[in-house]
């Protein structure tokens, strides 16, 4: 297992992209730059990734969409990505302050980090893939394209040391994110999912088209 974490300076986020992607009169943008501030001095966005051979791929029920473009893999990059427990922390201080603008723009801040953060994931899985010669696909994660949010424990248990993976009952937490019972993670700012890795696969555009849940995607709006 690789894992990282991540000051907001090393996630090469700039201010202009954050505001590119929220509301953008003056007075919204007086609040993001408050709000970056103070997230700047707190931040440490993390991320793990572990890899396996196909034959993991057994135990999920992706769904033929995720199936089909992953089609031509060679082995699979198991990966989690979080803004991080201070990041989740700060949101919970914003909620007892009752400021409910700054609750939203967090909220979409910490999804950009989550993203972010994966962004910078794959980058460093690429670094290492590219002296072999290989390449990735886009990520998938459980909640999308027909893959059910409950085989999230299943992808966790990927993390857990190998020799203890048939002897232990309790789901790590790689990253320092919990799972609830109803299998959504916390931090809440927190991204799951698989990669393909392959010398014949590609990075492609999202085919929303043909996704069940393109009309409640969060990534589609972004």
């Amino acid at each position: 297992m690789i894992e990282r974490t991540l000051t907001y300076t090393e996630l090469g986020l700039t201010t202009e992209e954050i505001l590119t992607l929220l509301p953008s009169d003056a007075t919204i943008r007086q609040e993001v730059l408050s709000l970056l501030d103070e997230i700047q001095r707190i931040l440490k966005a993390r991320f793990a990734f572990v890899t396996t051979g196909m034959e993991a791929l057994d135990r999920f029920k992706p769904g033929r969409i995720i199936l089909s473009q992953l089609k031509g893999s060679e082995a699979l990059c198991w990966f989690v990505a979080t803004a991080g427990q201070e990041f989740e922390g700060f949101q919970r201080r914003l909620m007892q302050q009752g400021d409910m603008v700054r609750v939203y723009l967090a909220n979409e801040i910490g999804s950009i980090i989550a993203e972010k953060t994966a962004d910078r994931m794959e980058e460093l899985l690429q670094e290492q893939l590219t002296p072999k010669g290989l390449y990735r696909t886009n990520r998938y994660s459980p909640g999308y394209c027909g893959w059910e949010v409950n085989e999230q424990p299943l992808l966790f248990k990927l993390f857990q040391p190998h020799d203890s993976r048939r002897n232990s009952d309790d789901t790590p937490t790689p990253c320092d994110i919990h799972l609830t019972d109803s299998c959504l993670m916390v931090p809440i700012k927190s991204v799951s999912g698989v990669i393909g890795i392959g010398h014949n696969v590609s990075r492609r555009d999202y085919i929303c088209g043909l996704c069940e849940r393109q009309a409640s995607c969060n990534r589609k709006r972004r």
